[in-house]
């Protein structure tokens, strides 16, 4: 090796001496580059061609938006959109990148912890504290999703509604949009109530021409004298309804009946009548019971059938909504859950003292705020630290008297052992 080094021998031949690999030569090495090179432009070129389709795609994504803007500015709030703040498409673009960072982590809204103390120290559980950003990021001024926020659970309804309203905004009443609807579910559902609250939005969302909504059940149809009396009856119930919406209130019970005397059972008379205004759309027919009541009429032969296409389904309540339902209740009426009276210890409760197929036949949320008053009576009755004084009627009437009566403190907040005593002794 040292003998080749002395003489100036080639490169190629000390490397053979070292044991090592030839080096390149400078045409290799030039070559070589050339190649990398060309790889690195292809690699380039084709991230600008990628980058080109990607703008090309967000510039048709922001302009279908700006034209959503114009049209119905509204339904940009769904995609938390402020419509004021997207004057072009800069604005707008910026707008939908803070509606992306702001619809990450969610658990750190400032605002979210005093609005979670309504419902008392322990509804911090994360189903309620979801519920309570829901309602935070509604529209003001939107009262279809208002009312819907208001809502405990049914992502499914509330989804398929707002997809009924975009049907409508973008294509306008038409044979596409069903004309009558039936609402599904068991009594736990507490399927009147909701019922009663979405249809007035109804003529809001634009599927009815005016906002009439009239509740009629069998005696606002039937008359039992004659089946001529239920027809004329009947008529003016639709009538009373023309060009708003008609909520028929356990329509099954229109259904013929042997325990009934048949000279007196009209029902089938009301439901012929009703079936020939539903051709028209006028009104709109929105039945509600459980499925298989509600199937019985759908399947039947009065005329019934093909019209009620659009069918909502409202699930049986998980003890946790139960739970989130009745918290809203006890807001609604100024009551104050007390401590350790926490939404994830009310489902609990619930769960473990009641049975699911005894749930889904009742309002269980109903029943035990009335067992909870209840319980909050006897206790009030019994305590002695309430003065009778402050609460004669006398002296609160007597002249001068500029004092204003106000509630103790035990008389609204609401413990757990109410509740416990509600369930146990109540349900």
């Amino acid at each position: 090796l040292d003998l080749a080094i002395a003489d100036g021998a080639s490169p190629n031949v000390i490397a053979l001496l070292q044991g090592k690999t030839i080096p390149p030569t400078d045409d290799e090495v030039l070559e070589s580059a050339k190649n990398r090179c060309e790889r690195l432009e292809k690699e380039l070129q084709r991230s600008m061609e990628k980058h080109d389709s990607s703008n090309d795609d967000l510039e048709g994504v922001l302009s279908l938006l700006m034209n959503i803007r114009d049209a119905h500015p509204h339904a940009l709030y769904s995609a938390h959109l402020d419509p004021a703040a997207c004057g072009d498409l800069d604005t707008l673009l910026e707008q939908v990148r803070k509606a992306a960072s702001e619809m990450g982590p969610r658990g750190n809204d400032g605002g979210d912890e005093s609005a979670l103390h309504q419902y008392g120290q322990g509804a911090q559980d994360e189903d309620e504290e979801a519920h309570m950003i829901e309602d935070a990021l509604c529209p003001p001024d939107d009262d279809v999703e208002t009312t819907l926020a208001k809502l405990v659970g049914m992502e499914a309804v509330k989804n398929q509604l707002r997809g009924l309203r975009r049907t409508i905004e973008m294509e306008g009443p038409s044979d596409l949009v069903p004309r009558h609807m039936v609402f599904l579910g068991n009594a736990g559902a507490n399927l009147n109530a909701v019922t009663r609250m979405l249809t007035p939005l109804l003529h809001k969302m634009g599927a009815v021409k005016n906002h009439i909504v009239v509740e009629a059940g069998r005696d606002d149809f039937v008359d039992r004298k004659s089946e001529a009396r239920t027809v004329f009856k009947t008529r003016a119930v639709l009538e009373k309804a023309a060009g708003g919406v008609l909520f028929i209130d356990e329509a099954y019970t229109l259904l013929p009946s042997t325990a009934r005397p048949r000279s007196r059972d009209h029902g089938a008379a009301a439901l012929r009548e009703i079936a020939r205004s539903l051709s028209t759309g006028s009104p709109l027919v929105v039945m509600t019971g459980t499925p298989l009541d509600i199937q019985r009429i759908l399947t039947s032969d009065i005329g019934f059938k093909g019209h009620f296409l659009t069918r909502l389904e409202f699930p049986d309540p998980t003890p946790g909504q139960i739970a989130r339902h009745f918290m809203v209740k006890l807001h609604q009426k100024g009551l104050v859950a007390g401590e350790g009276l926490t939404v994830e210890y009310l489902a609990d409760l619930i769960e473990n003292n009641t049975d699911s197929e005894w749930r889904i036949e009742r309002q269980v949320a109903d029943l035990l705020l009335q067992g909870v008053r209840a319980e909050m009576r006897k206790r009030i009755a019994s305590s002695d630290e309430l003065s009778r004084a402050s609460m004669s009627p006398m002296k609160m009437l007597s002249q001068g008297s500029q004092r204003m009566p106000s509630h103790k403190p035990e008389e609204v907040y609401v413990t757990v052992e109410d509740v416990q005593n509600a369930i146990v002794n109540g349900m």
